[in-house]
């Protein structure tokens, strides 16, 4: 059994009709990604208030789950669960709120619909809630024996796990012991009196066997007896009998004796296994998710495991470990146990970068966006690569309200200083810079396209190069192989048809694809207004690349000086503008100077503000820069 589907109106930030919540879940793992207010949690609570707990908290609809659009608040709500393959077993249990679907097949729906009043007349508000089986509600009212096979269990945000795993009543630790498939039978008491030396076998058996001998012990028996004959007995009435004894634990049945044991871990190597020995938050809050999935492998009910913030106090290389566990607990059950279903949020890119991505569904402004087989434009081979090569610089893009994709170092760096000196932060906007490498972009360009080619509210720009050669360049030799590279081997038409086949590969729905104007990043930047600072930033990077070090201060201040001169001398000789950006990017092409190390001296520059800024850089930006720009911030740069 496994939860498919889980649907909401008028729940929390879904509203209705295009905004209500109608999500479908993969049998095992479900990772909703996304920024914070997104939703997330909101889509877990859902499922806790349809289905409930294990941890039986009180879980109960207050005004404020009720959906407010402006002043309005919506005054009824429903919130539906739909629960497949259930087992021959499962279904005889629950068979009469049971609904028969269209292929044959038997699911459970449970149906919760609220209603709040508003506080009237002296009176305050109220909330009023049902739950029902079927479709809509149509069923039967949930009984008793649906409730305890469908409770989920729930692994809060900033959770205390050692608090849940000390002992106590009702503790999380005692009803996960009670539910293990090797309590049974633990409950009788097969201590004999007749022999107390005799070691029981079961644990209540056990119990009273540690309680008689302990009530035999010198320092128990002369404690009780001192209470007994010189206090208690003292406050006795005459014909009175007050006489007191010191146990373990009152009463002696399982639940009771379940719940006085605690699960800590030992301590680490080097310290004797008995010294109690504090242990860190990430540690333990491992423990607490190993705990409970040891119950839902082997429990009888809704193997579902809900949980917010994995990453929660673990650092990168255990957040690693455990999302491999969670991965394997979701899809890999040992023989003789089962799959648990996973619903998982996540701020993490480590944990993101980790999974695979057919497992994600990112939330953005409470609409759901599932990334599975079939439901992005990807195709398999994306979906494989992706999850081979994406780690946790790229996976941040599941949490961006805006994406840039690039191919390179030297646009990772010079774009981000670029679009904050024109007053498009990208820090400021919360886009995220995604390097990818030469042979990435056309898998990750789609991970945000829907399959059915609607739009994400998302802005995502792929920058690329258009890389045709001007044939001012006379310092590249033309290609041996025939093959066309400069601007000459075209004409206007296959220009065009180049870029188009560049744009045509990675755009759709917000995505969308800009192509440098003429040849690549750094050449628009010195042909379209930027020529003195990538002439400046590239004779630094020559400089740091012919000592094979990053320069000292002195060394780029003496180097600054030094190419305000060549440029003095440069722009005093005649030259086309596009002549001009062929002898400025020129040292690139002949692996005179790094890209990123010139990348890294540009973005310095820029930050000076000696460049120019605001509206001012912007209008001296390529076009295609521009573009890019403008899509990811919705305006231009102010001055």
């Amino acid at each position: 059994m496994h939860l498919k589907r889980i649907r909401a109106a008028n729940f929390r930030a879904f509203g209705t009709d295009e905004h209500e919540l109608d999500w479908e879940l993969n049998p095992g793992l479900n990772i909703l990604v996304g920024e914070n207010d997104s939703g997330k949690t909101s889509v877990v609570d859902a499922i806790r208030y349809v289905l409930w707990t294990t941890s039986y908290e009180f879980i109960r609809l207050f005004e404020t789950d009720f959906h407010i659009s402006g002043s309005a608040r919506a005054q009824s709500l429903f919130i539906e669960a739909t629960l497949t393959e259930l087992n021959a077993e499962q279904e005889a249990a629950v068979l009469e709120w049971l609904t028969r679907e269209k292929d044959g097949t038997y699911s459970l729906i449970i149906h919760v619909q609220a209603r709040w009043t508003p506080p009237q007349d002296n009176k305050r508000g109220r909330v009023e809630a049902i739950t029902r089986s079927g479709r809509n509600g149509a069923g039967p009212e949930i009984g008793t024996a649906v409730r305890e096979l469908i409770r989920a269990t729930y692994l809060r945000p900033l959770r205390d796990a050692e608090a849940e795993l000390r002992p106590g009543r009702q503790s999380r630790l005692s009803q996960i012991l009670a539910a293990h498939q090797s309590i049974k039978g633990q409950e009788e008491n097969d201590f004999d009196v007749e022999d107390p030396t005799e070691v029981p076998e079961k644990l209540v058996g056990l119990m009273a066997f540690t309680q008689y001998h302990m009530g035999k012990h010198k320092v128990i028996s002369d404690v009780q007896k001192d209470i007994n004959d010189n206090y208690l007995t003292k406050f006795a009435f005459a014909g009175d009998e007050l006489s007191s004894r010191i146990r373990i634990t009152s009463e002696l049945a399982l639940q009771p004796i379940l719940e006085r044991f605690e699960l800590g871990l030992l301590p680490s190597s080097g310290i004797h296994p008995d010294e109690r020995c504090m242990r860190g938050l990430g540690y333990n809050n491992a423990l607490f998710m190993a705990t409970e999935l040891v119950l839902l492998r082997d429990g009888d009910e809704l193997a579902l495991l809900l949980i917010e913030e994995p990453e929660a106090h673990l650092h990168p290389q255990l957040q690693e470990r455990v999302q491999n566990l969670l991965e394997v607990t979701s899809q890999k059950p040992a023989e003789g146990k089962r799959s648990v279903q996973i619903v998982m949020t996540t701020h993490s890119p480590s944990l993101a970068a980790g999974a695979d991505i057919a497992c994600m569904t990112l939330v953005h402004k409470a609409k759901l966006f599932n990334l599975a087989h079939g439901k992005t434009k990807l195709n398999k081979t994306d979906y494989d690569f992706l999850h081979r090569f994406i780690d946790a610089t790229k996976s941040n893009l599941f949490f961006a309200r805006g994406v840039v994709i690039v191919e390179g170092p030297a646009e990772a760096l010079l774009l981000p200083a670029l679009a904050e000196a024109c007053g498009c932060s990208f820090n400021e906007y919360g886009i995220s810079c995604v390097n990818v490498g030469s042979v990435g972009l056309y898998h990750y360009a789609r991970i945000l396209q829907p399959a059915d080619g609607s739009a994400l509210p998302i802005p995502v720009v792929c920058i690329t190069d258009r890389d045709v050669v001007p044939n001012e360049a006379d310092y590249i030799d033309p290609p041996k192989n025939g093959r066309k590279r400069f601007e000459s081997d075209y004409n206007a038409i296959e220009l065009a048809a180049l870029v188009q086949t560049k744009v045509d590969r990675a755009q759709g729905g917000s995505t969308i694809v800009c192509v440098s104007d003429r040849w690549t990043l750094e050449f628009d930047l010195a042909l379209y207004g930027c020529a003195e600072l990538m002439f400046t930033a590239i004779h630094l990077a020559k400089k740091a690349d012919s000592r094979k070090e990053r320069l000292t201060l002195e060394d780029e201040v003496k180097t600054t000086a030094e190419a305000k001169e060549l440029w003095a001398k440069l722009t005093a000789e005649v030259h086309t503008p596009v002549k001009l950006a062929t002898i400025i990017y020129q040292p690139l092409v002949e692996k005179d100077a790094s890209k990123a190390v010139a990348a890294q001296y540009a973005a310095h520059l820029i930050s000076t503000g000696a460049f120019g800024r605001g509206e001012d850089l912007f209008k001296l930006l390529p076009p295609y820069l521009q573009r890019a720009f403008a899509h990811l911030t919705g305006i231009k740069a102010e001055a």
